[in-house]
């Protein structure tokens, strides 16, 4: 005996194939509960103990799931047959209208797992004598036939009527006089019993993305496996129709990774290709979802996208600080995004008759494909490639080329479909460069800060600087640096500048919340988060100088991704503002900040406590902390800070922010000049 099984999921819908005696038999798990073979909680001990028994068989058969949507089937069905005018099909006009049949408003239902296929149908019907039509007969109703779904060793996709009712446009069940119906049926049932679906173009799609995901080692074994491909059942489910693939895979037995390797370092080259990875699968993720573009989302699809986004771009940053290069974790991201999205996508583009609808099927077909695969071991040698992601994308283009290119420019179609508004507006200068190099004629007046007279400090020592030199970007422009000198502090303008950062941020906090409906009650506790924020972040500062090496720089975070006082992370909110902006303009980089956290407090903090309707009342102080854990790490942090402060076992970020928002909120301003100016 030997068996293999794999789950293809449609609701509970579960395929197991077992070999018994060179014989293979299909268990469908709708039938097991059914015929009380086996109970629901128990399905997988079987299933395990199937595994097991079967020894170290290196072939499984593994059935792929083809899953037809209802609506993308409706969609498929309206290309192929309902060709005319507003979705309809002109069936026949005979003798001057005296027999005109139309078809429209096609509609998929399913009923106790059978399919329901209802069409709109409209007709008159009359004699024809001497070039008059008489006693026309004219009806408006529906007719739903009963449905088998049928697939051919060619893939092509069919329906066998097994029964039909007529009803009236009130959908109540309908006569029609004999004649009249007489006339009409076999034309009816002869259009639509030859409606087919082509299913090779999809299946064709699926094979080259596959064969573009396996490495060069098992190449053999794929080939095979893509051969061998052949249709199996096809099911209908309340949620799509599914179509089985049955294919040949063979899977090599697990080696045991020599432990020398797993404890060397990671080498340099492998976290430059991890990242290379990384970045194309982020350019084809913003690809995916600017695909919606045109699509009418609602507010919970437009989060669902958003924090999805967010959390792959904010575990990609803690991954790369920990100097990680594993390929799986690009592969596990995709899968798990994938999940999270296909709903929204299958929604939205199923019915856009503009596409091609069996690009879309090949697309979503190929994505299900590798869930099924990837679940069956590490052993298999799937590697999400560049190749295949490209592959994946021209599915949803429009005619476009796909290169997946990794770009920090603006994305306005990615900042729609997320729900941001309007760019933030500036009138100040972006410079594309990574210093500013200060270049003074005579190299011996520009003296340590030590022998700088205090006098001239206090006069400005930007004033002394500009006077002499002429300031450059990177890439040699000249550029204004009114806009950067006010923003740099010392000990003797330290008032000033507190002042005036203070002000800024206080500013741009309030213009934010014009445009925000956050209640007003919260507005206050915005404001002090805002500069909590900025405190712990940055110590309220954009810019650093270093006056040996005569050069002014953007602040930048320790790890390298975060920039400026509001230190916004480059990779997680890349497409969404403007890089250059981010750096050098002080007011895009507080600004920018601001929408952040008003975004973490309105969409998730405030939205998902009203979800879990507490009992217990969260306080001003862990609302504060729950925005700022989610700035810091994503949207997933809210539950995770939810469960560190029940645990009492806060990380530090958590703890330090604390005490900077407790500092803001009791006016203990002073205590800036600790960090400011180290005093």
């Amino acid at each position: 005996m030997s068996a293999s099984a794999w789950p293809m999921k449609a609701g509970d819908y579960i395929i197991m194939s077992v070999g018994v005696n060179g014989q293979t038999f299909h268990l469908h798990y709708t039938e097991i509960i059914k015929m009380k073979l086996i109970s629901k909680n128990n399905i997988i001990t079987i299933f395990i103990f199937l595994v097991i028994f079967q020894g170290n068989a290196c072939s499984k058969t593994v059935t792929l799931p083809l899953s037809i949507d209802y609506q993308l089937l409706k969609s498929l069905v309206i290309k192929s047959a309902y060709t005319d005018e507003n979705q309809t099909k002109l069936l026949i006009n005979e003798n001057m209208s005296c027999l005109k049949i139309t078809i429209s408003e096609p509609n998929f239902k399913v009923k106790d797992t059978t399919l329901l296929f209802e069409t709109r149908v409209s007709i008159r019907a009359g004699v024809y004598i001497m070039e008059k039509c008489r006693m026309p007969v004219e009806w408006d109703g529906y007719i739903v036939f009963t449905q088998r779904p049928v697939i051919d060793d060619k893939w092509s996709l069919s329906f066998d009527t097994i029964d039909s009712n007529l009803y009236d446009i009130e959908r109540k069940p309908a006569r029609l006089a004999g004649i009249a119906w007489g006339f009409v049926k076999a034309d009816i049932y002869d259009y639509l019993e030859n409606i087919y679906i082509d299913i090779a173009p999809p299946l064709f799609d699926l094979k080259s993305f596959l064969n573009l995901l396996f490495s060069p080692d098992v190449q053999p074994g794929v080939t095979n496996m893509l051969k061998s491909m052949r249709p199996g059942d096809v099911l209908t489910t309340p949620e799509a129709l599914q179509i089985g693939i049955l294919t040949n895979v063979e899977i090599p037995e697990a080696k045991e990774e020599d432990e020398e390797i797993q404890k060397r370092p990671v080498l340099e080259e492998e976290i430059k290709e991890f990242v290379n990875l990384w970045e194309i699968w982020d350019a084809f993720l913003v690809h995916v979802i600017t695909s919606l573009f045109n699509e009418p989302l609602s507010e919970e699809e437009k989060i669902i996208i958003l924090s999805a986004e967010l959390e792959t771009r904010h575990r990609f940053v803690e991954e790369l600080i920990k100097g990680s290069s594993e390929k799986d974790f690009v592969r596990d991201q995709f899968i798990s995004v994938w999940n999270q999205l296909s709903p929204i996508f299958r929604s939205h583009l199923s019915d856009n008759q503009n596409q091609s609808l069996l690009s879309y099927l090949g697309f979503f077909n190929a994505i299900d494909a590798l869930s099924v695969l990837d679940k069956l071991g590490p052993t298999l040698g799937i590697e999400i490639s560049r190749n295949g992601l490209i592959r994946l994308a021209r599915l949803l283009a429009t005619g476009e080329p796909v290169n997946l290119v990794y770009q920090y420019g603006v994305n306005e179609k990615l900042r729609n479909v997320l729900g941001f508004g309007p760019l933030p507006e500036t009138t100040s200068p972006s410079f594309d460069g990574e210093e500013l190099e200060i270049e003074i004629q005579n190299t011996s007046s520009f003296l340590p800060l030590s022998q700088i007279s205090v006098g001239l400090l206090k006069a400005g020592i930007w004033g002394w600087i500009s006077s002499r030199s002429q300031v450059h970007a990177a890439d040699n422009s000249s550029i204004t640096i009114d806009e950067i000198k006010k923003w740099m502090v010392t000990k003797y303008n330290f008032d000033g500048y507190l002042k005036d950062v203070k002000d800024l941020i206080i500013k741009k906090s309030a213009s934010n919340l014009e445009k925000s409906d956050i209640d007003e009650k919260y507005h206050k506790l915005y404001d002090i988060i805002v500069l909590a924020t900025g405190w712990q972040e940055s110590c309220y500062r954009q810019f650093i100088i270093d006056r040996k090496k005569r050069k002014i720089t953007y602040l930048r975070s320790y790890n390298g991704t975060s920039v400026g006082l509001m230190q916004i992370n480059e990779r997680v909110w890349r497409g969404l503002y403007d890089r250059h902006h981010l750096r050098w303009n002080i007011e895009y980089n507080v600004i920018a900040g601001c929408e952040i956290l008003e975004l973490y407090l309105r969409k998730y903090t405030l939205k998902r406590l009203d979800k879990m309707k507490t009992e217990t009342q969260v306080d001003d102080d862990t609302l504060a902390q729950l925005v700022y854990s989610m700035y810091n790490g994503g949207p997933s942090q809210f539950h995770e800070f939810l469960k560190r402060k029940k645990s009492g076992k806060l990380y530090t970020s958590d703890k330090l922010f604390l005490e900077k928002y407790t500092w803001v909120k009791t006016g203990q301003f002073q205590n800036v000049s600790k960090c400011l100016i180290g005093e």
